[in-house]
């Protein structure tokens, strides 16, 4: 926690605080570093910190640490020793490189919206998203499902690829959403016009849609896009019907606070699969300890993890292609072959890779208060 009196508490009254500014040698007393931290910044909640190497020998350590800031990533060398019984920081130099959150995420949602070929996954569901940036169009006959648009500059390539399949994007009568952000539901508002359909959100990733994305616990205002009302909040368990097809949701919160999984049973030659469009997993990038602005994050990520590894799908979806290898099962795709997309092992594997990448990700960054 970047506070005076912890500075004053981790480092010795004489330690030193070294670095480069403009080609020139500085130098902080501890107490001038402490001054630096007088007042609490309002960015707090996406103040990553991150220790990467620690080595112990004796009453001697070193440590590395990272320290990711929405304008700034400084990497941090520190020297430790246990004086008195206690570990004090005696010296630290560090260095700083300049960064833009909002540009990064730009530049990554272009990357992940590349043009991809639509397709059938399984039973009455298609692909009809980008690369990386996932949209699922489920057919019924009464009108048909589409589950996240991606940012609204993706709109033409999904709206072409219905198209593209031999349907229609008026025929879009409800949209669901996996979690409120820009590169998952950005194109909402927009569809909504040229469709009528009807959009149903839980209740706080309906409350970060109203806002257009301002205010996300991780994201801050960096992520926006135009705001939209839900027509309909559903609570976990509640379902979603039409055509004669039936959609249940799950709460899942963590990768956001009203992050939306859904599961439906399909058919296909014969036989029923279940299948489970995940919301998302990943927290490893977010502030996991002393966040006022999501206190419970560690809690709801591992509820969640809890409760998807108790769960069975034989089909596993997502709101990134990453997540359930979505090009290489395509290229495994093959008429009278087996569905490369069935695969029921493939959700408790997935839960065990990101139930790793949390714990060493919360163990990695500073202790709770």
């Amino acid at each position: 926690m970047g506070k005076a009196e912890f500075i004053e508490r981790a480092f010795t009254p004489d330690a030193k605080i070294k670095f480069v500014d403009a080609g020139e040698l500085r130098e902080w007393t501890r107490d001038e570093f402490a001054k630096r931290f007088e007042k609490p910044t309002q960015d707090e909640y996406r103040r990553v910190r991150r220790v990467e190497r620690l080595d112990v020998t004796g009453t001697a350590a070193s440590a590395v640490l990272t320290l990711n800031y929405p304008q700034v990533q400084f990497t941090d060398h520190i020297s430790l020793l246990k004086i008195g019984g206690q570990w004090k920081i005696v010296g630290k130099i560090f260095s700083a490189e300049r960064r833009d959150v909002g540009q990064e995420a730009l530049k990554t949602t272009q990357e992940r919206s590349l043009p991809f070929e639509p397709r059938k996954i399984v039973g009455n569901i298609y692909y009809v998203g980008a690369n990386l940036i996932s949209s699922f169009l489920i057919v019924t006959p009464a009108g048909n499902i589409l589950l996240d648009t991606g940012p609204s500059q993706m709109l033409p390539q999904v709206a072409a690829n219905i198209e593209k399949l031999g349907f229609k994007l008026q025929d879009v009568k409800v949209l669901l959403n996996s979690h409120a952000h820009d590169d998952h539901c950005g194109g909402f508002a927009e569809i909504k016009r040229r469709t009528g359909a009807t959009l149903i959100a839980s209740k706080l990733g309906g409350d970060l849609m109203m806002q257009g994305g301002k205010g996300d616990f991780y994201w801050g205002d960096d992520a926006k896009y135009e705001p939209v009302i839900p027509d309909r909040i559903v609570s976990d368990g509640e379902r979603v019907e039409i055509g004669g097809v039936s959609l249940t949701a799950h709460l899942t919160p963590g990768h956001t606070k009203g992050c939306t999984s859904w599961s439906m049973r399909v058919h296909e030659d014969g036989k029923n699969y279940d299948v489970l469009f995940l919301c998302g997993l990943t927290v490893s990038p977010y502030k996991l300890t002393n966040n006022d602005k999501y206190p419970n994050i560690v809690e709801d990520e591992r509820s969640t993890l809890q409760r998807l590894g108790g769960m069975h799908a034989d089909v596993l979806l997502a709101p990134h292609g990453f997540y359930f290898d979505l090009e290489g099962k395509v290229a495994r795709q093959q008429v009278g072959a087996p569905n490369p997309f069935v695969d029921p092992d493939e959700l408790g594997r997935h839960v065990s890779e990101m139930k790793k990448d949390f714990e060493e990700a919360l163990q990695a960054q500073e202790k709770q208060r």
